[in-house]
């Protein structure tokens, strides 16, 4: 049945007190980025065809027939793994999250706003999450270009309270809502230094994702961007290369992002969606299971009006649909032999995290930030970033029959590593500068190395005894409860702990250049469905599939917050603080 859409349209898109690295020096002196020799359009093996797998240069894609893709939104790192040294077993003393903790359990992270009041980390027994407008302090929700590199302050990383307001120190952990994720966690490798690739929201950083470049993003407007990439797609490589992919959507597809007409003129061969609820979107990945016919690059996306975890909507209702797709494949072994899931967030959604962005090349494909609007961003406006900052560390996990088991990557990696995983499974030409740069995820893997399906560390799907993620709560219907916590916003509000007292501390000193922040290594339609939707679902209805009438509201994470979920988006011409 159609259900109406409001509010969102799809995807709008330490001081460092208390913060000690978990990890030991000599590990983390493997942040840097890969050496990629040649320029754009070089392959990683370039003696070897293009297009082939290439089994005895990258060991640990041997085994790997299908990598799959699952971005949930808008969390940091620290908001989401930086207890999990603190609570799983197989973690302690290897991830970079929080260091000690105070006697109340907490963090001891202190951040002031800028009328000089002092917050400290907090967590809140509550599924529901704050938009900006109920926030009792701070501007509220900004994870834009000018509020996340306000948040960054040139490598201090002290803005966050400043642009954010006191939310942005709220954390999750497996007490708090991620027991499914932290139970993941225990089995499979997460990587505590992979970054979002810009520092900025939902939109630059999913299309950095797919093509390697943000096309002069720096924003998440309605309408959507038609962002064709310059130097193309990933999917056009693996359309060259006769590769198969899918993107399975429910109620947007990212890679529409990427050009309406190209999104339009795949749907029903390579875009399967959409569908009234995510149920309707798994019924058909399943069935690909079932009859052991999923494509080789797999995106998988969930209900990002009301079940992405983008705040206010239930936490609950993200995790309850990773939890689901993983509990797919671990269905099916067949398919599980073969596969690689990828789980990470598109961007820090405001949060706070310790850990500063990285400097990278610009991708080179003649783009700046904010040069696909007119007026293009000025140039004084781009707080010497020219796409060449990483975003903020997000979640991530690797899940696969063929992950190394209690291992703790830290080897440098962005949204642009999974495009050069890809690249390195088929020896594929990198699209630009910072895909060719990136270091492939192949730390979180074992090689293959001769073994057999049956010699992978997590060969049988039954030894893994993972917590479920149980669906949003009161009704179980993300929709309605993600409804319910938006307009609750004021009990939740409540629940938050006051301003410590005293002053705030002074700023700490910028870091020194290079030292936290290290160089590439140079060795080696608004109130209607989207024109993107429209597109694409007049081509699925070509091909029998409706879009069930479905209307979606987009708003900007540059604009004014909204205190209903069914609310028109406000100009972006007048930007406020907000998250998305």
């Amino acid at each position: 049945m159609a259900r109406q859409m409001g509010r969102r349209d799809f995807m709008r898109l330490s001081a460092m007190a208390g913060v000690t690295a978990a990890v030991a020096p000599s590990a983390l002196s493997r942040v840097v980025w890969a050496a990629g020799p040649g320029l754009p359009g070089s392959r990683p093996f370039p003696s070897m065809p293009a297009g082939v797998p290439q089994p005895a240069l990258a060991p640990e894609l041997a085994n790997i027939d299908h990598i799959v893709l699952l971005m949930n939104e808008n969390h940091s790192f620290d908001a989401h793994f930086g207890m999990l040294g603190h609570r799983v077993a197989s973690k302690a003393g290897l991830v970079d999250g929080y260091g000690a903790l105070g006697p109340d359990g907490n963090p001891t992270i202190e951040q002031a706003d800028d009328k000089g009041n002092l917050y400290r980390s907090f967590a809140v027994n509550d599924q529901c999450q704050l938009n900006g407008a109920a926030r009792p302090q701070g501007p509220g929700n900004n994870q834009g270009w000018d509020g996340s590199h306000q948040e960054w302050d040139g490598g201090r990383m002290d803005g966050f309270v400043r642009a954010d307001g006191q939310d942005a120190l709220r954390y999750w952990d497996d007490q708090h809502d991620l027991g499914f994720l932290y139970s993941l966690a225990g089995y499979f490798p997460v990587g505590d230094r992979y970054f979002s690739s810009t520092l900025a929201p939902t939109y630059p950083n999913r299309v950095f994702a797919l093509c390697g470049s943000a096309v002069g993003l720096d924003s998440t407007d309605t309408p959507p961007p038609d962002a064709v990439p310059p130097n193309g797609r990933i999917f056009d490589l693996l359309d060259q290369y006769g590769i198969s992919w899918a993107d399975y959507w429910t109620n947007l597809p990212s890679a529409g992002l990427l050009g309406q007409q190209w999104a339009a003129s795949k749907a029903g061969t390579n875009f399967f969606g959409p569908h009234a609820t995510i149920d309707g979107t798994l019924l058909e990945v399943e069935a690909r299971l079932a009859s052991n016919t999923l494509q080789s690059v797999v995106l998988i996306e969930q209900d990002f009006l009301f079940g992405d975890e983008e705040p206010p909507q239930s936490l609950l209702a993200g995790q309850n649909f990773l939890y689901r797709v993983v509990s797919l494949f671990l269905k099916y072994p067949a398919v599980w032999a073969r596969t690689m899931i990828v789980i990470n967030y598109d961007e820090g959604g405001g949060f706070y995290d310790h850990v500063p962005p990285v400097a990278v090349p610009n991708p080179g494909d003649g783009h700046h930030p904010g040069d696909f609007k007119t007026p293009a961003r000025p140039a004084n406006k781009w707080y010497g970033d020219d796409y060449t900052l990483t975003g903020f560390r997000v979640p991530n996990i690797v899940v696969s029959p063929w992950a190394k088991p209690n291992h703790v990557s830290h080897v440098f990696y962005d949204h642009t590593s999974v495009l050069r995983t890809i690249e390195y499974k088929w020896n594929l030409p990198a699209l630009t500068q910072r895909d060719l740069a990136a270091n492939p995820m192949l730390d979180y893997l074992v090689p293959n190395n001769g073994l057999s399906a049956g010699q992978a560390p997590f060969a049988d799907p039954a030894a893994i005894q993972l917590v479920a993620a149980p669906p949003s709560t009161p009704t179980g219907n993300p929709d309605v409860d993600s409804n319910i916590c938006d307009q609750n916003q004021a009990v939740l509000a409540a629940k938050y702990p006051p301003a410590l007292s005293g002053p705030a501390a002074p700023p700490s000193p910028a870091p020194a250049a290079g030292a936290t922040r290290p160089l590439p290594n140079t060795s080696g339609g608004d109130g209607t469905a989207t024109a993107a939707l429209a597109l694409v679902a007049a081509g699925a209805a070509a091909t029998g599939v409706s879009n069930a009438g479905r209307q979606m509201r987009k708003r900007s994470e540059n604009s004014q917050p909204h205190h209903r979920i069914d609310m028109d988006h406000q100009s972006p011409d007048h930007p406020a603080p907000r998250r998305e």
